[in-house]
């Protein structure tokens, strides 16, 4: 599962002045030997900076979720919005460069030890510090990657794993941010303009003795090729619904077709979901169909939504069959 924080990550050269900066905090000490002095005042320097960095690097690791710790809602946002295999190098990028400072560490210091005089000292400590920041300068690409990534997984809705969710779903502007704003405690931005909704909108909903999340999603439209805002729509509707309730609007003020927005609702009924259809906007336009008909404007309809959507889950733990997926697999 996606934490709920994130660390904030630095860029190579602020790693690098970090840990430069942090030898100045090497005290001097006395010893009989001016060579004993170097080699421990040395071997302290290049201690400090490995830990320096590998701290900052292991918190940018240990911080990011891994491929394991991710359900497959959120593995498939991951792949959609920032490239799931870049995410992965990334990662692994970082690892190896602890891995490799360490390692650069260990053999400067072996060889400090060892040193018979003041140039072999400075050879092995100016060797440290040239390995060293090669390495981390490597790193910029994998974290300048993950900063943005970092933006992404931020917006992926925590969605619990015990709580049944209600995907609302539909082509754009068909009341889809009205419904869960009456459904829930939730105001989404509502706008008369397709695509309003570019993220996916969480609320928790009470029914019966029962309490729900319900998940307004981006807009769909019924074509092959979908745009990545769709996509994540379709990943939360393939992962995690429990109950999609799929809305149209046979005013068709949104600007499509009805005949096209039913082709959505069938194939997402193809995908072997549990599915409601709902027509919005009955204050506007009623056609005759068996769904049910509501209008968010006047509030007409919402309840028996509700009942219906309660009745359906109901139905589906029964035949202990739920389209809850939100499993590591």
């Amino acid at each position: 599962m996606i934490p709920d924080k994130i660390p904030s990550v630095p860029d190579a050269k602020e790693i690098i002045e970090r840990s430069f900066k942090d030898i100045k905090k090497v005290q001097n000490i006395y010893l009989p030997s001016f060579v004993g002095k170097l080699k421990s005042v040395s071997i302290q320097k290049i201690k400090l900076m490995e830990a320096t960095a590998k701290k900052a690097v292991g918190r940018v690791y240990n911080g990011f979720p891994k491929f394991d710790d991710l359900d497959r809602f959120e593995r498939d946002v991951l792949f959609i919005m920032v490239n799931g295999r870049e995410y992965e190098r990334s990662l692994n990028n970082l690892k190896w460069a602890n891995s490799k400072i360490t390692e650069f560490a260990t053999n400067s210091i072996r060889g400090i030890k060892k040193a018979p005089n003041l140039t072999v000292i400075a050879r092995y400590r100016s060797a440290f510090y040239g390995r060293f920041s090669s390495v981390i300068e490597d790193l910029d690409e994998s974290l300048v990657f993950l900063r943005g990534a970092r933006e992404v997984l931020k917006k992926v809705p925590q969605v619990s794993r015990q709580m049944r969710i209600v995907i609302i779903a539909g082509f754009p502007n068909v009341g889809k941010s009205s419904l869960i704003s009456k459904l829930t405690n939730l105001s989404p931005e509502i706008a008369d303009y397709p695509f309003t909704t570019k993220d996916i909108n969480v609320g928790m909903m009470k029914m019966g003795n029962g309490i729900y999340e319900v998940l307004d999603v981006p807009g769909l439209l019924n074509r092959r090729n979908h745009n990545a805002i769709e996509k994540v729509a379709l990943a939360a509707i393939n992962n995690i619904g429990d109950v999609v309730v799929c809305m149209l609007d046979p005013s068709e003020e949104c600007g499509y077709r009805l005949e096209d927005q039913k082709k959505l609702c069938d194939s997402i009924k193809e995908l072997g979901k549990n599915v409601l259809v709902v027509e919005n906007k009955m204050d506007l336009e009623r056609v005759e169909s068996d769904n049910l008909k509501i209008s968010c404007a006047t509030g007409e309809g919402i309840e028996e939504l509700k009942k219906r959507m309660e009745a359906s889950i109901r139905e589906g733990q029964n035949k202990g069959g739920s389209v809850f997926q939100r499993t590591g697999a």
